[in-house]
């Protein structure tokens, strides 16, 4: 091997090496208030884990991306994943490759369909809903949330945010009972969200480097304060996310 390539393989190699480092610390912050989406991400984890439990037998999870919220659903007996072909999503561990418009499975396939953070990306609802409604079985669930105040994401398929009531409209239009529509969280803990993911990718603190990690203990400072004061609160006014928990 010559000088020169034995050259570019140590430092090919060194690359790889601080990126598989860069990658550990990263996914060690995560899930915790480190990450400058914490909020957003504890807070919808806990109004799934609050419901998920309850669901039984084939689930279907619509816009599954790394399927986070997996192990919520301790009764499933079957676990299917799908992406949209051509999603920005990088996951490994998606089971079928379809349209959400045009779900490939025989009316009433399924027990529960979950559906988390897509509808917003949707240009026609009821469509979605529509086809939701035709894969569940009699009695079947539909957990889904989506966004109330978020910022534009995935541009340009971002097109809405929703009410509750916007959510209980869609359901009952689309055949379904809505059991219930819950905020995921209040005025406090929205505002400290959405500040805390300004910050972080307005200074370009998202890019890794030294920004990034000088900033996040200032950020979990305000997360922190901001959930304690939500709390305190009640959790009322504009919430982050709802999650619609309806029946077929």
């Amino acid at each position: 091997m010559s000088p020169d390539a034995s050259h570019d393989l140590g430092a090919a190699r060194t690359v790889r090496a601080n990126r598989d480092l860069r990658t550990r610390v990263l996914a060690a912050l995560a899930g915790t208030p480190l990450d400058p989406l914490w909020i957003a991400k504890r807070s919808l984890r806990r109004a799934l884990a609050r419901i998920a439990p309850e669901v039984r037998g084939q689930i279907l999870d619509v816009g599954c991306g790394t399927k986070p919220y997996r192990e919520l659903f301790t009764g499933a007996s079957g676990y299917i994943g799908i992406e949209r072909p051509g999603t920005r999503s990088q996951s490994r561990v998606v089971d079928v490759w379809a349209d959400a418009l045009a779900l490939p499975f025989r009316n009433g396939a399924f027990d529960a369909v979950t559906c988390n953070q897509v509808l917003e990306h949707i240009a026609e609802p009821a469509r979605l809903f529509a086809e939701a409604v035709r894969v569940l079985r009699p009695g079947g669930t539909l957990i889904l949330s989506t966004p109330q105040v978020w910022g534009l994401h995935e541009e340009p398929f971002d097109f809405y945010r929703y009410t509750r009531y916007g959510l209980d409209y869609l359901a009952r239009a689309g055949g379904l009972a809505p059991i219930e529509v819950r905020p995921t969280c209040g005025t406090f803990a929205m505002i400290g969200q959405r500040l805390s993911s300004f910050l972080f990718y307005s200074t370009g603190a998202y890019r890794v480097g030294v920004l990034n990690l000088l900033i996040r203990p200032l950020l979990a400072l305000g997360q922190l304060i901001a959930v304690a004061l939500d709390e305190l609160a009640g959790r009322q006014g504009d919430t982050l996310d709802n999650v619609l928990l309806a029946r077929k």
